[in-house]
């Protein structure tokens, strides 16, 4: 008596293992920086993401994995959609475009324009974007924060998917996706499967 079937698109839909293929930067800061700063964010990332991050930072731009000593990590949340690192100082942050972008204009400062185009860009290819942030640690030190760039995640739809939903669709039964990601990958995954 099935008539619509919900699916999760991460490790459902998709393999669900995203991986980090690359640093794209907005204009005044380098792909070393970026590659630096998202590196920290996700030294303590024990996600498949967070460690392909690590990964990629060190094979493209040859950076090794560095003890924060005193560091105090920022959980990823549901409710925040990011996480990170402070030290030293220093405030770290990447995650989900909305979020980010709330974090770096509570300080009173503006996102770069083309961040946005580079998010909407990734998500309408099917992949996940994650923005990279930093600032001085404190409130009192808000307003230098800034958005660096974003990290582009891949994520693959698994083989034969397609035909299995048209075989569903002929016996009747709606699909569904459920995700928590970007309209815009959203939209990109489902058109593909």
């Amino acid at each position: 008596d099935c008539s619509t079937l919900l699916l999760d698109k991460t490790g459902t839909i998709t393999l669900g293992n995203r991986q980090a293929s690359e640093f794209i930067p907005v204009s005044g800061v380098t792909e070393q920086h970026l590659a630096e700063v998202a590196q920290l964010s996700s030294l303590a990332d024990e996600t498949p993401e967070g460690r392909s991050i690590v990964v990629l930072a060190k094979e493209q731009y040859g950076l090794r994995e560095r003890e924060l000593a005193g560091a105090e990590l920022v959980p990823f949340t549901a409710q925040t959609r990011m996480s990170g690192v402070d030290f030293g100082g220093r405030a770290i942050r990447k995650g989900a475009a909305d979020s980010v972008r709330r974090w770096v204009e509570e300080a009173g400062v503006d996102v770069p324009p083309e961040l946005g185009e580079v998010v909407d860009g990734i998500a309408s290819a099917g992949g996940t974007p994650l923005v990279v942030a930093e600032g001085a640690d404190g409130d009192d030190a808000t307003s230098t924060r800034r958005a660096l760039g974003v990290i582009h995640l891949k994520d693959v739809v698994k083989q034969g998917m397609r035909e299995r939903f048209d075989e569903l669709r002929a016996m009747g039964i709606r699909t569904v996706m459920i995700t928590g990601d970007n309209p815009l990958t959203a939209a990109a995954i489902a058109a593909e499967a």
